[in-house]
């Protein structure tokens, strides 16, 4: 176990704190949370675990190994990195960079660059033969300006936003508006936690973005939709991706084809906007009516994942089932729409 913090994306407040423990707890990895501050969060856990968040996680972009945590001030910040020994961390030789990132204008009279300038200056002297390379540096230090406090230690991992952008609803081979954005599809995957290999199922799998997303990192898919046009675009989208499904098929969400327990988790977004078809029934009926039919077919303590409008109250209608609320959180749409983003669980 070590102090390790992640620098979290800032599009939601509360979705990337949950959905890096999600990940964690998926992969078994023992943790314990330290502090939560503005998109940051400091946790004690294997180092280990950075390369697992890096290759699951939508909304987190550093991990790092935590060498001190300060008030965000330079005596304070030098004091401490004076102290911090270095020697395991980096050798003679070796290149390296630091980079200090900034929250929502903490320490405005802190000017980064010269953060950077005066902390690469006290590493190099506290390590002889290290090189600063700011093109392909062998290892980064991370800092980040937080609240009033400034939080520092050695990179070990980074989420690249830019394959969650190629896979953007409108680069797909089949395109509808109401195709989810990956980010949150993974998202979703995430707070479902399947482990690799498990099987995931959206029993209304529109364009497959979720569907996607849960292969991309190693899980099993199955697919369903009421609309066949909507199974051949799951398809095309998987395929374009070289994802190969258990199956997609064609059926009514409400009395899927499945024998009891035979899914690990439920990843899904059932239609309820303007350019989706409920084939005449009312969200909430149908939303009801599906969770009434999956509760079975569900393996025990496995998680759904679900989205819809606020106004359906997830987490009421879902105990009046049988299962268990574990979370939610509130995604702001548009003017007309909030999402809740539902964790459920079955007993």
């Amino acid at each position: 176990m070590a102090r390790l913090f992640f620098l979290l994306s800032g599009e939601d407040p509360t979705l990337p704190f949950s959905e890096l423990a999600s990940i964690l707890e998926a992969e078994g990895y023992e943790f314990k949370i330290l502090q939560k501050l503005a998109h940051v969060l400091r946790l004690e856990s294997s180092p280990e675990s950075a390369s697992t968040i890096e290759s699951r996680a939508s909304m987190t972009r550093i991990c790092a190994l935590e060498l001190f945590l300060c008030q965000a001030n330079v005596d304070a910040i030098v004091e401490n990195l004076e102290r911090a020994e270095l020697n395991d961390l980096v050798t003679e030789g070796e290149t390296f960079v630091v980079r200090v990132k900034r929250v929502r204008g903490s320490a405005p009279k802190m000017g980064r660059l010269k953060l950077e300038r005066k902390i690469g200056g006290i590493i190099s002297s506290k390590v002889k033969g290290l090189k600063v390379d700011l093109e392909k540096p062998g290892k980064i230090f991370v800092g980040v300006l937080t609240e009033d406090s400034f939080i520092f230690g050695l990179g070990l991992a980074e989420v690249r936003a830019k394959s969650f952008f190629e896979r953007r609803p409108r680069r797909k081979i089949f395109f509808h508006p109401t195709a989810m954005r990956p980010k949150l599809a993974r998202c979703m995957v995430n707070l479902a936690q399947p482990k690799r290999e498990e099987l995931v199922l959206d029993p209304f799998c529109g364009t497959g973005s979720l569907l996607v997303e849960a292969s991309l990192v190693g899980c099993r898919v199955l697919g369903f939709d009421a609309d066949r046009r909507m199974a051949v675009g799951s398809i095309q989208n998987l395929s374009h991706y070289g994802l190969v499904p258990e199956g997609i098929g064609v059926a009514d969400a409400r009395h899927l084809p499945l024998a009891d327990s035979s899914v690990n988790c439920v990843v899904t977004d059932p239609p309820y906007g303007r350019s989706s078809t409920t084939f005449r029934l009312g969200v909430a009926d149908l939303i009801e009516s599906f969770l009434a039919d999956i509760i079975d077919k569900i393996v025990r303590e496995g998680r759904i994942c679900l989205a819809a409008p606020t106004k359906i109250r997830i987490s009421e209608l879902s105990e009046k089932i049988g299962l268990q609320h574990i979370e939610s959180h509130l995604v702001y749409v548009h003017r007309e729409l909030t999402r809740e983003i539902a964790v459920l669980k079955r007993g």
